[in-house]
């Protein structure tokens, strides 16, 4: 954990046990490999998608600020590229950060002693057109924080820029997954179709066939002797 602490959500509510969780799967993904778990981010057997090139072909547009160039880095580094991003890029990944601060640890003059940064981005992955394709969208968000040693500017200056980074770098690796399990979820439908078609949906519940009701079986009720 970071000095700081921190803490991951996500708009699929994408808990920390559960990203926690994901990460040991894809760590013992050999060790599984034989009980039908694949890593996410492992080699791709025959008939599956390489997530790890289909990442390395995506091209993310300029993002302003000095957070959102944080966020584009550390993005490229997630997806094994450059900052320079993919030579013939197939897919276009479009971000929104935003960055909120509050002050925590309040004293009794009203300074904080700690500062908790709220981030979110939403993104747009899409394939170029014309006309231009929409693959997946989402909006993840996490919180960092970190101290503001009394009287002590650099050192404060420096946590926060410390602060920013490990943010942006938790953003892009939620984004990063996300968009892995969507390239492995949409190539396993396209697989389900070349086997045989579409998987079969359960059936609508229908509604159920009314009998008439016999009235000489219903106590108190007359039958209607028309």
């Amino acid at each position: 954990m970071f000095r700081g602490g921190w803490s991951i959500t996500s708009s699929n509510s994408l808990t920390r046990r559960g990203l926690l969780g994901g990460l040991g799967l894809m760590a013992l993904g050999g060790a599984l490999g034989g009980c039908g778990f694949r890593p996410l981010y492992g080699s791709a057997g025959p008939g599956e998608v390489d997530v790890r090139a289909e990442l390395s072909a995506i091209r993310v547009t300029v993002i302003q600020e000095r957070f959102g160039q944080l966020l584009r880095r550390a993005l490229y580094q997630r997806m094994g590229q450059d900052i320079g991003g993919p030579q013939e890029a197939r897919y276009e990944l479009r971000l929104s950060p935003s960055l909120q601060a509050e002050g925590i640890g309040i004293q009794r003059d009203g300074t904080a002693t700690r500062i908790r940064y709220l981030g979110a981005a939403n993104w747009l992955l899409a394939r170029p057109g014309p006309p231009p394709e929409t693959l997946a969208s989402g909006v993840e968000r996490a919180t960092e924080a970190y101290n503001i040693p009394p009287n002590q500017f650099f050192a404060a200056d420096s946590s926060r820029e410390a602060a920013e980074a490990r943010l942006a770098e938790l953003l892009a690796e939620l984004v990063v997954t996300r968009i892995a399990v969507d390239f492995r979820r949409r190539a396993a439908g396209d697989a389900a179709l070349a086997r045989g078609g579409p998987a079969a949906l359960p059936a609508t519940p229908t509604a159920p066939v009314l009998q008439p009701v016999r009235p000489e079986l219903v106590p108190g009720m007359t039958p209607n002797l028309r």
